[in-house]
């Protein structure tokens, strides 16, 4: 068979794509003979030197034209093999991105980018929203093949969307998870330290994962208490990562009670554009890494990062109950909700310690300390079921479908 180079378009509507897709593919893509360009149509072009300095020169920028048919004409421009991008149409760009590709007949492909996201797909095609606001657009375009994370967003997908068929849909497993898997590269616990000014190396990391979907004052102050009061198995330090897209103001609370606070390394206080504030460099991907690597417990609610601290092989805990005196609002959260639903893919092999109250909490805390292989069995189980290739081929796998497609 004869030597053909081919284009990739990649759309990149947010931050949050980026990492998913943009970059954990960067180095293979840059080494790809037989990729001759990658052409990113971002809201973020004007600066991607600043955003995305890595990059070479394999790599054009393109803004997102303000219609459908400014982006048709762009990619009657730009000619690409194959258009990729991260959700059907819970971003706006990527509806007109996929439907003018459609009508050019260029192959497309959209990468699942969360575990979760099939959910709000469904949510999407049912409300005409994916969330609980309708300022989302209600719009979307189905692509020509998908891939997925897991055998159950696959199922999910047979199931929710109209003509899709067994052969239209990979399971790759996500490439941002690759990172774990080397090795080399992920920093040590004494610079982890370092880089979050942490008092004490030899004490243990509990890593505490807050959401905005309900308060987690009443965690940290449990650990706390439970600290000072010499009931931990052993010193302990307490870090809490607030989410990116977060106000980290509404924690800084938790410092009062001796914890580390900071947003999920990536965050820019400032930023050149408002969907681009959460660009992670590679030293702070792999600095990220290292949290999840030396963190010796993690402490959330119902978070992705329990994923993550599976990747790592660190015990996690879930806490299902409320702050006291909340019963009714601890009811009526997503917190809740999502223990009722789509969290059960992460909860239902037992790879983490459901807890109920702060005495379970405490209890659960000092079992992992005392034991970090208790429950090891049911993480690696739960983490295969998640992201199916836990190897670091994930990215690899997702530029094979890519390949197949054009």
């Amino acid at each position: 068979m004869p030597y053909m180079a081919f284009r990739v378009l990649i759309s990149t509507p947010s931050g949050y794509n980026a990492r998913e897709i943009l970059l954990p593919l960067r180095e293979q893509l840059e080494a790809a003979t037989d990729i001759d360009a990658v052409q990113v149509v971002t809201p973020a072009a004007p600066w991607h030197k600043e955003l995305f300095p890595s990059f070479g020169d394999k790599f054009s920028w393109h803004t997102n034209p303000q219609d459908e048919s400014g982006h048709r004409a762009l990619l009657e421009q730009l000619k690409p093999d194959v258009v990729v991008t991260p959700t059907v149409g819970l971003d706006v760009l990527d509806t007109r991105i996929l439907r003018a590709a459609k009508q050019l007949d260029i192959p497309t492909l959209t990468f699942v980018a969360s575990w979760d996201n099939v959910f709000k797909m469904e949510r999407l095609f049912s409300k005409g929203h994916s969330g609980s606001s309708k300022a989302g657009g209600g719009d979307y375009e189905l692509p020509d093949h998908y891939a997925v994370w897991n055998t159950m967003n696959k199922e999910h997908l047979l199931a929710v969307v109209p003509g899709v068929t067994d052969e239209m849909i990979t399971i790759t497993g996500p490439p941002r998870f690759d990172y774990f898997a080397h090795h080399d590269r992920i920093p040590s616990r004494n610079d982890l330290g370092k880089y979050l000014e942490l008092d004490g190396k030899e004490s243990c990391l509990i890593h505490c994962a807050t959401t905005e979907l309900y308060p987690f004052t009443y965690v940290i102050e449990a650990l706390a208490q439970a600290r000072d009061g010499n009931k931990l198995s052993g010193p302990v330090e307490l870090y809490a990562s607030v989410h990116p897209g977060g106000d980290i103001a509404k924690h800084r609370v938790y410092e009062s009670f001796g914890a580390r606070v900071r947003y999920s390394f990536g965050r820019r206080d400032t930023a050149l554009h408002p969907d681009f504030k959460y660009v992670p460099t590679d030293e702070e991907t792999y600095m990220l890494i290292a949290l999840f690597t030396h963190t010796s417990v993690l402490v959330n609610q119902s978070s992705t990062v329990a994923i993550e601290s599976m990747a790592a092989d660190v015990p996690v805990i879930n806490v299902k109950y409320g702050k006291p005196w909340d019963w009714l609002g601890w009811r009526r959260s997503m917190v809740y909700r999502d223990f009722q639903q789509h969290y059960l893919y992460i909860t239902d092999e037992g790879g983490t310690s459901i807890v109920k109250s702060t005495r379970e909490l405490v209890t659960a805390v000092n079992a992992y300390l005392d034991d970090p292989a208790l429950h090891k069995a049911e993480r690696m189980r739960t983490l295969q079921k998640m992201i199916t290739h836990t190897d670091g081929s994930c990215g690899t796998r997702l530029l094979d479908v890519i390949r197949a497609i054009v």
